[in-house]
């Protein structure tokens, strides 16, 4: 991500989990700098029951860590469509 370029941190993970059919958020995972700063955006979807479209839809400020949700949202997203494609 550009933020991570600018601030020098070129590693970092960060990994939405959510329900095949329904699209539920279920666990946010992250790893590297910054993790405690962009946990509770995951953690407040969660709470409400939310999607994984909530990251897709909404504004994500650039350059900013937390634009990885919406990246890590659309390819999660997206391996769902390509695999029950290839069904």
């Amino acid at each position: 991500m550009a933020r991570g370029h600018i601030s020098g941190e070129l590693h970092g993970l960060l990994k939405v989990v959510f329900h095949r059919d329904t699209h539920t958020l279920l666990g946010v995972h992250i790893i590297g700098q910054g993790a405690t700063e962009l946990i509770h955006i995951g953690q407040s979807v969660l709470t409400y029951g939310g999607t994984v479209e909530y990251f897709v839809h909404n504004v994500f400020n650039y350059p900013t860590m937390a634009e990885c949700y919406r990246t890590a949202a659309l390819d999660g997203l997206n391996r769902l469509h390509h695999h029950s494609s290839q069904q």
